[in-house]
């Protein structure tokens, strides 16, 4: 289970910028697909700002450490959003949504506010497809409606995919660019994505910062664009890229 982000909010107002269309959302290794429900959510940037609804039951902290990352007061227009992982939680089974919380770490301050998402998801129940990240992903953008911009998100689950198995992910995000731009948004641990191996985050007082990245696949080209250092846990965000 990974937390809900207030990294991953800069990022999708970046990609919606540059790309000046609807969002198409599929997040890999989704679990109960928490974090597809980020537009519902309200992201605190301290003085640097907020983002989302301002009465959101679910509300995330991310400190701003440097850098000026784009901070909209509402996340883009989203056409479409489904997960994908392996073995999904079932959040209508009371046996695995309490699973789920004891997957929070403690002393973290993140329990109540997962308390909280999984009560919004079962209101607003996340579309997840069971499937291999890998074989299954060019299918699910094939799906995707044709008029928005498909945004593949990994955020600590490209990590646990096998070293030799990596190659073919990016492989087949490659293939589909070639029939629609695809950007793939990673926040994963530094040297995990072959694209930022020389990119080597600051010491984060004893913690090991993540890189978030963008990886930009269409007919012409494949562009990587490392976005920022972020907190393992998405609580602060180092910006890097020109907005």
């Amino acid at each position: 289970m990974r937390p809900q982000r207030g990294d991953r909010s800069a990022a999708l107002t970046w990609v919606a910028r540059r790309s000046g269309a609807p969002l198409a959302l599929v997040d890999v290794g989704a679990s109960a697909g928490l974090n597809l429900s980020c537009d519902r959510y309200l992201l605190d940037y301290g003085t640097a700002g907020t983002t989302g609804p301002p009465d959101a039951t679910v509300r995330i902290e991310c400190a701003v450490r440097g850098g000026a990352p784009p901070i909209a007061p509402r996340l883009p227009a989203i056409a479409a959003r489904i997960g994908l992982d392996r073995s999904p939680v079932d959040l209508t089974d009371e046996r695995e949504a309490r699973w789920l919380l004891a997957c929070v770490w403690p002393d973290t301050g993140r329990l109540e506010r997962t308390r909280a998402a999984i009560r919004d998801a079962e209101e607003h129940p996340p579309t997840i497809t069971r499937g291999d990240m890998v074989e299954d992903l060019p299918p699910l953008i094939a799906d995707l409606p044709p008029d928005a911009f498909a945004c593949v998100i990994t955020t600590w689950a490209f990590a646990y995919l096998a070293r030799e198995a990596r190659p073919r992910f990016v492989d087949q995000l490659a293939r589909v660019g070639r029939t629609r731009p695809v950007v793939w948004i990673s926040g994963e641990g530094p040297g995990v994505v072959a694209a930022f191996a020389d990119v080597r985050p600051p010491d984060g007082d004893g913690i090991e910062l993540s890189v978030l990245g963008a990886m930009d696949f269409d007919s012409s080209a494949t562009r990587a664009t490392p976005l920022a250092f972020v907190h393992p846990h998405g609580a602060s965000i180092d910006w890097l890229a020109a907005n």
